[in-house]
């Protein structure tokens, strides 16, 4: 048997088609990804809880010289402090500029009532510190209107 006389049939293959058809798989791929998170989000209902969040801060502004300053972080009704997801402590934040040293106050503070931040003296031409806490208020979120708005 002569196996050069039998005919084969090649299809050529482009590389642009190789590589358009590995980026649209990689595509699926995340889009799959990102679906699946999606949905479990979605199963567990948080989303509900994602939407429930906001953030208050006070800040501190001060000039070369001045002593101790602080401010009180307002608690938004109906909302308690969250907790960065993982992690026992307040979902809090400092972020200060300047020569000066910022934390919460912890004789002053107790999560639930009281929010206060103080920086030591400014030795520089320029201080600033800000406190920043996030809050759950899932109890202080309205309940959608399933009614069909009046028309005037």
């Amino acid at each position: 048997m002569n196996f050069n006389s039998i005919p084969i049939k090649v299809k050529k293959v482009r590389i642009g088609q190789i590589k358009a058809s590995r980026l649209l798989i990689g595509a699926l791929v995340v889009f799959l990804i990102i679906e699946n998170g999606l949905w479990g989000i979605i199963n567990k209902g948080e989303a509900a809880d994602y939407q429930s969040r906001t953030e208050a801060n006070c800040t501190i502004g001060m000039v070369e010289g001045d002593a101790k300053a602080e401010c009180q972080v307002p608690i938004p009704n109906g909302c308690a402090v969250a907790q960065f997801p993982g992690y026992p402590e307040p979902w809090a934040d400092i972020s200060k500029g300047g020569g000066t040293i910022c934390q919460f106050d912890e004789k002053q503070t107790d999560w639930k009532t009281s929010i206060v931040g103080s920086c030591q003296a400014c030795t520089t031409e320029q201080c600033t510190g800000r406190f920043i806490v996030m809050f759950n208020c899932a109890d202080n979120v309205p309940p959608a209107n399933q009614g069909i708005p009046a028309q005037k």
